[in-house]
């Protein structure tokens, strides 16, 4: 009996242990360091995708995705060099990421365990930037649109695939809307110290604009793989560059598409704001919409 009750108390000890040791990692100045760097790249990679959105908004040719941001820093002198070091603070971020779900306090267990989960895909998510990063810093070339229209003429070539199409198309709108809700409910001021004065005001608008740009563009992005799916063509489903073309196609299309891409920029600039002002200590959280 006595051997029965000591496995559940090891077992909290080691968790306890784990967490505190998360926590010194989240507080270590070099993981925060690193972890600010890669807000800096993944800020330039946004800032240079609304930046290429523009121009083929008003006529230029380019690639609007991180593809495109990427071929451009690799053609720069010393692109080689800056995309190596954006795919090392890229893995800085992910880990300074993953040590947020330690931060993560409440009384409510569903909402720390829904906090955790969303650090944790964050951190994954951060991590697959620096792979895709790395591979351009190796000196890999990729077409991400037409990587994403091969995937979908695969699945749609397989039995089952439509559904495989759908669930990705159904993923990228989800998280499209979650932006798109963080952005509205002003939730990401959870990642950032308390800010006072204008400059509060800046952050938060940079915030809001960046987020529901960016989740607008992914919810269309989604609709494009579910039409994909839905018509058996794999041609709509050419990711986000596909997405902010397809924008530019519509009626006033060009006067729709630059202020999408100006809010990548000024998602870019949040992460800039972010990594200057960026949350230290635990993450109380008392609800869903917790700021």
């Amino acid at each position: 009996m006595a051997g029965a009750q000591a496995v559940p108390q090891e077992s909290g000890r080691r968790r306890d242990e784990v967490k505190a040791a998360t926590r010194r990692a989240n507080r270590d100045p070099k993981v925060r360091g690193f972890g600010r760097a890669g807000l800096i790249a993944n800020g330039s990679i946004h800032v240079l995708i609304g930046a290429i959105a523009i121009g083929v908004a008003w006529g230029s040719k380019g690639q609007a995705d991180q593809s495109g941001a990427l071929r451009a820093v690799a053609a720069t002198p010393g692109g080689g060099i800056l995309l190596w070091a954006a795919t090392l603070a890229l893995f800085g971020l992910a880990v300074l990421q993953w040590t947020e779900a330690a931060q993560v306090e409440s009384d409510k267990r569903r909402l720390v365990l829904m906090r955790r989960m969303t650090n944790i895909a964050k951190a994954l998510g951060y991590a697959a930037i620096g792979v895709v990063v790395g591979f351009y810093a190796f000196g890999g070339r990729s077409d991400a649109s037409e990587t994403w229209q091969d995937l979908s003429r695969t699945l749609l070539g397989t039995p089952g695939g439509v559904v495989g199409l759908v669930a990705v198309g159904v993923l990228v709108g989800t998280v499209g809307g979650t932006l798109v809700f963080r952005g509205v409910t002003r939730n990401f001021r959870e990642e950032l110290k308390p800010v006072d004065g204008g400059v509060s005001w800046f952050v938060d608008a940079l915030g809001v604009v960046g987020h529901v740009a960016k989740g607008l563009a992914l919810v269309i992005t989604g609709a494009l793989f579910l039409a994909a799916a839905a018509f058996t063509d794999p041609g709509p489903a050419r990711g986000l560059d596909g997405a902010l073309k397809w924008v530019g196609t519509l009626p006033f299309g060009d006067a729709l598409l630059v202020p999408m891409a100006s809010g990548f920029i000024a998602y870019g600039a949040y992460l800039f704001a972010r990594a200057r002002f960026l949350r230290k200590g635990p993450m109380v959280v008392t609800s869903i919409n917790e700021r």
